[in-house]
């Protein structure tokens, strides 16, 4: 394949074009320069200053190469490419960092076959990299692998024979200012010449309720309401299908939680950033390959009840044992917030249900699991992706304190109308007054 994606007749006078073979002989040439200048640990770990240099000798060699095999002519635009592409490489994480440094990506995935692909904050759709970087070049396999041993070198984790499957949380640094979860599969495991690669990028700064009103996931009342909710100390739960924003949503009603209230935050993996002054963060942690040292939401659930939270907030329920303590403790004087993944709150309460009779020891009978359900959240909030395929919190319901004929009523309060809606004018209304409250001491 002839790479001419580096290059662009908008941005230079004279095009040309350079084929894998020399780009990758120029790469192989410019690298062994810089390895042969500076010591690997000033590659690997260099401060701002020795970055810099590197970065100027980058440019050096790159031009002094291709000038030696006759595209000295070739253009300020191809010299500038190659070399952000090799300093990309040898710097930062390689065919990845066009779009880390972006700020309107939320996700990256890379398919076996070697398409990749992005997704915008806010959306629900993906699109091609070719789409979104006129200079995007895929590398080869083995250079795929080499980015990935750096992103998960940070967390001293890496892809092997025995471990084909990782997932794990990317802490902040310069090339991730917000911080990741990355999950990869490797081949065989993954069909294909490529490993499967996710990226999810965390939000760099806690969502305010201004961000959710200007995206139209909700409007001013409903979360003027949500608002009221919070400083009364209810108990809400956010339900949701996959990427519809039910973490982000999340993140801002915690954002909402006065700073005299302590919070202690159960999550697998971290995702919720709050900047609260007595915020304290747990996160759950995979067993080994060996079933081994796992440590689960249900054990860090139970562990935080210890630590005098007033708050008590997990991520996502996803584990019978988990949404057990919780209610149950939400059922004493903590108040709480937690995420579920489910259609309607209906749904969301038959999940609770059978999370609890088939990942509880001992199993929880479908009753008394629904009456904890009654008795210890007090609010669903339901988001999801209308037809315009916007995110929309699409119904808040009240839980009622107790069963009828045997289940949980929830009385909706406000409900999103997409037949009266436009994309732009999005419509709620709301059809309910919440009447349940909470005496805390």
């Amino acid at each position: 394949m002839v790479l001419d994606s580096y290059f662009d007749e908008r941005h230079d006078p004279r095009p040309t074009s350079i084929t894998d073979e020399a780009a990758r002989d120029v790469t192989a040439a410019v690298q062994a320069h810089i390895n042969r200048e500076f010591a690997p640990a000033e590659v690997m770990s260099p401060d701002d200053e020795t970055r810099e240099a590197i970065i100027e000798r980058i440019h050096h060699w790159t031009q002094k190469e291709l000038r030696a095999r006759g595209l000295g002519g070739a253009g300020r635009h191809l010299e500038a490419a190659m070399a952000d592409r090799i300093r990309h490489q040898m710097l930062g994480l390689g065919f990845l960092e066009p779009f880390l440094a972006r700020d309107d990506i939320s996700e990256l995935s890379l398919n076996p076959d070697g398409s990749f692909w992005t997704m915008r904050r806010g959306a629900t759709t993906w699109i091609r990299a070719e789409d979104v970087d006129d200079d995007f070049v895929l590398p080869s396999p083995t250079g795929v692998r080499i980015v990935i041993d750096k992103l998960l070198g940070a967390v001293n984790r890496r892809i092997s024979e025995a471990e084909p499957i990782v997932s794990a949380k990317i802490p902040r640094s310069r090339t991730l200012p917000a911080g990741a979860r990355v999950n990869v599969v490797a081949p065989p495991i993954a069909n294909g010449d490529y490993p499967a690669l996710n990226v999810r990028l965390y939000e760099p700064e806690p969502v305010p309720p201004e961000k959710l009103l200007a995206w139209r996931e909700l409007s001013e009342p409903m979360m003027a309401f949500l608002r009221q909710a919070v400083a009364d100390q209810l108990r809400i739960m956010v339900a949701g299908g996959t990427a519809t924003g039910k973490t982000t949503l999340l993140s801002c009603l915690v954002g909402l939680i006065p700073h005299d209230q302590r919070i202690v935050l159960v999550e697998d993996p971290a995702e919720i950033f709050v900047e609260h002054p007595q915020a304290l963060s747990l996160e759950a942690r995979p067993p080994t390959v060996e079933g081994q040292y796992g440590v689960s939401v249900g054990d860090l659930v139970t562990t935080a009840m210890r630590m005098s939270p007033r708050w008590l907030v997990v991520g996502e329920v996803r584990q019978g044992d988990a949404g057990v303590w919780l209610m149950r403790a939400q059922m004493s004087d903590h108040p709480g917030m937690s995420s579920i993944h489910a259609a309607d709150p209906k749904v969301a309460v038959e999940t609770l249900c059978l999370l609890a009779q088939i990942d509880h020891r001992p199993p929880v009978p479908y009753r008394a699991t629904k009456t904890l359900v009654a008795r210890s959240i007090d609010l669903f909030v339901q988001i999801g992706v209308d037809h315009f395929g916007v995110r929309r919190v699409t119904r808040i319901g009240q839980v009622e304190p107790r069963l009828k004929h045997g289940e949980v009523f929830i009385k909706d309060l406000f409900l999103y109308r997409p037949e009266q809606s436009t994309k732009e004018k999005p419509v709620w209304e709301q059809v309910g007054r919440r009447t349940r409250s909470r005496t805390v001491v």
